[in-house]
């Protein structure tokens, strides 16, 4: 304790309390620290946990502020060995035709001196059969050839060479000359790592073997960090994810690629060196992701149609940077900011909103591009359905000569200034019925036993798609307790609603049909709850009229009660959906 404050200058209670960090740090690592007067501070654990803290510590110490302090302490008489192990590495640097970063030399210099000094305290790893390979490769023999000299003390193992061999093979480099036998097969897999990100981002990348060639000089080293399970901190990486998030989340995404062709995870620290040298080669050919609107894609229609539907807007919308694919419940708790949501369900958002179907067709990508024009740069191309134009005219007229016509149709229409009014993304179509209730979000069951069972089993498929959360289940029926049962709007019906803010994610609508009856009161039977998630105060308004409409026939209601099946229940919901309400 004494030796603790004297070197470090603190106070007795500061040196326990740091101590008892440790001690819990250890605990975490499954390591022990003991003390005893003879030998003061030990470590007691498993020996391969110990070399994993010790290559972190070294880093942090190297890279600390309080860097000589503690180098002096633990390393003091020691400066000559380290000097020449430093040497050593360097002429071992020349024989593999590598250049090693500067600060990744010097800190190996130190592991190698620190596990000499283990190796004679006798805490030697156990043989690990994976690495056995290694013994075949020059970087082993000039280990060996290494570790002979004057410049180490202790005995190496086997082992021990093959660790020591481990760390030269992952140490990151800024050259490198050695052959390897899997140089292709990474080769290949980085140029599908560098088109996938030209896909996700729609940048052609320019001299993209120049940049393939860099990759690998850095992923050689890092694959064998990876599989090997080498710790590996890169101080970047936090000021990386602050800086540049949506680069390094669309690097991430490429690396893909990577993870499923090697079989393995790539660390974030990882992932922020391939996103500096993307970001690096972005600002070489002066492209920047910076100025373009990032947009999010929400579909809750599964895997398959979200994939075709992000596909389709990418090819759409090359100048939007494109994020991600998400759930509506997803987009709760998404860490990136976005300017656009492009959704194929109503949904609350601060961002600018499109509401586009699941599958788009040629139509409703002409309506599209006209929309997110018109919102992005206050203007629209006009289009020009000539085909359509020609049917028409030759209803009525005999054309002479049809070609050309056609071909001077679309001359003037192209040219045609069309003024349009600037399109409020907030006061987009609004949905017909039929959007919100169909096959997935209609029920026929044949009792339940309370009204509050009613409304959470007719609010189950909105829970499940995502678009309201459980607390406006809670909320809807909360209301009803407060307030009686109101929502029971006709003999036989009720309509169940909270707040927007009271857990509504997205615009949507929920039917159940019970065969018996539930009282929401002693004379408030009833057979028919129909959910309403309301968004906003307008959204809602197209389909709430029509539902109205629907429901103020009383012989509706009745052929909904006595609808056997959902396609029953749809034909009559297609019917009201329509008519023109507004």
């Amino acid at each position: 304790m004494y030796h603790f404050q004297s070197i470090t200058g603190i106070s007795r209670n500061t040196v326990l309390t740091d101590l008892q960090r440790l001690k819990k740090m250890a605990t975490q690592l499954k390591l022990t620290i003991h003390y005893s007067k003879q030998e003061g501070y030990i470590v007691t654990g498993d020996s391969r946990v110990k070399r994993f803290v010790i290559e972190q510590l070294i880093h942090e110490v190297l890279n600390g502020p309080n860097s000589q302090l503690i180098i002096d302490c633990i390393w003091e008489g020691f400066e000559e060995q380290i000097k020449a192990v430093h040497t050593k590495l360097e002429y071992l640097e020349k024989q593999l035709e590598t250049t090693f970063t500067d600060n990744r030399l010097h800190e190996l210099a130190y592991l190698f001196v620190s596990t000499d000094q283990l190796i004679g305290k006798g805490e030697e790893l156990e043989e690990d059969p994976s690495w056995l390979p290694f013994i075949d490769t020059t970087e082993y023999v000039l280990v060996d050839q290494m570790i002979e000299t004057h410049n180490f003390y202790a005995e190496w193992s086997q082992t021990e060479k093959l660790y020591a061999t481990l760390h030269i093979v992952s140490m990151n480099r800024t050259k490198d000359g050695s052959p390897l036998k899997e140089n292709q097969i990474f080769y290949d897999v980085l140029q599908q790592v560098t088109e996938e990100f030209e896909r996700l981002t729609f940048v052609h990348l320019q001299e993209k073997e120049k940049l393939c060639e860099q990759l690998y000089i850095h992923f050689k080293p890092a694959y064998y960090r990876i599989k090997y399970g080498i710790p590996h901190v890169n101080p970047m990486t936090e000021r990386i994810c602050k800086i540049y998030p949506e680069l390094q989340h669309l690097t991430r995404k490429s690396l893909e690629v990577l993870e499923k062709k090697m079989d393995f995870c790539i660390p974030e620290d990882e992932v922020a060196y391939f996103t500096v040298y993307f970001g690096g080669w972005l600002q070489r050919q002066g492209t920047t992701l910076d100025d373009r609107k990032k947009a999010i894609v929400v579909c809750p229609h599964g895997t398959g149609v979200s994939n075709i539907l992000n596909y389709t807007l990418r090819e759409l919308f090359p100048t939007i940077l494109f994020l991600d694919v998400l759930s509506v419940r997803d987009t709760a708790d998404y860490p990136l900011s976005y300017d656009l949501v492009f959704s194929s369900v109503y949904m609350r958002t601060d961002a600018t909103l499109f509401v586009v179907p699941p599958i788009l067709e040629d139509r409703d990508k002409q309506k599209l591009s006209k929309q997110v024009m018109q919102e992005l740069y206050g203007y629209t191309v006009p289009g020009a359905d000539v085909a359509g134009l020609m049917k028409v005219i030759s209803k009525y007229a005999t054309i002479q000569d049809a070609k050309q016509l056609a071909k001077e149709l679309q001359t003037a229409l192209s040219t045609q200034a069309v003024e349009t009014n600037t399109h409020a993304v907030k006061e987009a179509e609004k949905p017909v019925l039929a959007e919100l209730l169909n096959m997935h979000t209609l029920q026929l069951k044949s009792h339940v036993s309370t009204w509050q069972e009613a409304i959470e089993l007719a609010a189950n498929p909105l829970v499940d798609l995502g678009t309201v959360e459980e607390r406006y289940v809670s909320a809807m029926i909360e209301s009803i307790e407060e307030n009686g049962p109101y929502v029971v709007i006709t003999p036989l019906v009720a309509i169940p609603h909270a707040r927007p803010e009271e857990g509504v994610r997205s615009l949507s609508m929920s039917l159940l049909k019970l065969e018996e009856a539930v009282d929401f009161a002693p004379d408030k039977p009833v057979r028919l709850i129909i959910v309403l998630a309301a968004a906003d105060s307008d959204s809602h308004l197209r389909a709430l009229i029509q539902l109205t409409n629907l429901l103020n026939e009383p012989e509706n209601i009745q052929q909904i009660l006595n609808a056997t099946n959902k396609n029953q229940l749809l034909e009559i919901i297609h019917n009201y959906s329509k008519e023109e309400t507004e």
